[in-house]
């Protein structure tokens, strides 16, 4: 893979946003994986295997994204395709659901004389799926695991990468303002507080914890910053749980509860981890608005001590 990142690129090549596009059949993905059954260290998992010969939009371009313990990373020939998110049922029921990467070598332009997907394409039998490992060693292995591997280093504070973002449609001119105002937000508030503009820290030697057993579908209201910096230790967390700053946009405002999360492959060590006291709200996803636009839109994790219901 090349040391460069995507960003640099003159061209502006590639599929985009709103892009009809069919997944290439399983034996034509078969054929461009390695033998971790990864292509440019980014593999293809059999929660993806039942959307061959399907026919999807694309979301956006992943020119870049957020990896967790190593921040933001180039990326290139990758994209994701609209409301395609991992079940975790390959994978211990991991409940991250995050948004599949999918090299472009793995999708083609859709056949305008076809109404939906690929005729021809079957999809793969069980012994076929069983050639993608799911564990290396004792760890879970998967795009998230990975990440880092299938990344490059980015370049920090390059204004191309933002107009490149402008230029092919992946935000809008007002967003692209408001990032640039962020960014130099941040940088300030860092100067004089030690903090980014939006991140909220409490004081908390010990967090706790509070039970609502809240149920998919019912209304609750995020608490005040108050409230939640009550909540918080002095790296913003809770019992080890961040309270991501674009977290803090939401606060005073009222959500429904997608799920409970209690098993997520933690991206850094592919271990699974158990959590409590924890939901997704319905609907509710990072934005990139704090993470120089990050495409990756992964569920926001709220413990229940942030919320109270309506």
């Amino acid at each position: 893979m090349s040391s460069k990142g995507s960003c640099s690129h003159g061209d502006l090549g590639g599929f985009r946003r709103g892009d009809a596009v069919t997944v290439r059949s399983f034996g034509e993905i078969l054929a461009t994986l390695d033998s971790n059954a990864a292509l440019e260290s980014l593999p293809f998992m059999p929660e993806m295997t039942p959307f061959c010969g399907k026919t999807f939009r694309v979301h956006r371009r992943a020119e870049k994204t957020c990896v967790e313990g190593a921040g933001m990373r180039d990326m290139s020939n990758t994209v994701f395709l609209e409301g395609l998110r991992c079940d975790g049922s390959a994978h211990g029921g991991c409940q991250r659901g995050c948004l599949f990467f999918w090299k472009e070598a793995w999708l083609k332009p859709a056949d305008p004389t076809h109404q939906n997907d690929d005729p021809q394409a079957e999809l793969p039998d069980a012994a076929m799926v069983a050639q993608l490992p799911v564990l290396k060693g004792d760890d879970y292995y998967c795009q998230s695991t990975e990440l880092a591997r299938a990344t490059s280093e980015f370049s920090r504070g390059k204004l191309q990468c933002y107009l490149r973002d402008l230029r092919i449609g992946e935000i809008t001119l007002r967003r692209f303002g408001y990032v640039l105002w962020l960014a130099l937000a941040n940088r300030v508030w860092r100067l004089l507080r030690g903090r980014g503009y939006h991140q909220i820290t409490g004081e908390q030697k010990k967090t706790l914890s509070e039970e609502l057993d809240l149920q998919p579908g019912e209304l609750v209201e995020v608490k005040s910053p108050a409230e939640i910096e009550a909540t918080l230790d002095a790296k913003g967390r809770n019992r080890g749980l961040s309270f991501e700053p674009e977290m803090a946009l939401h606060c005073g405002r009222r959500y429904r509860v997608g799920t409970p999360v209690h098993t997520i492959i933690v991206e850094e060590n592919g271990k699974l981890a158990q959590l409590s006291n924890t939901v997704i709200l319905e609907n509710l996803v990072c934005q990139g608005i704090c993470v120089k636009n990050c495409p990756r839109a992964n569920y926001l994790y709220w413990r229940e001590i942030w919320l109270k219901r309506v």
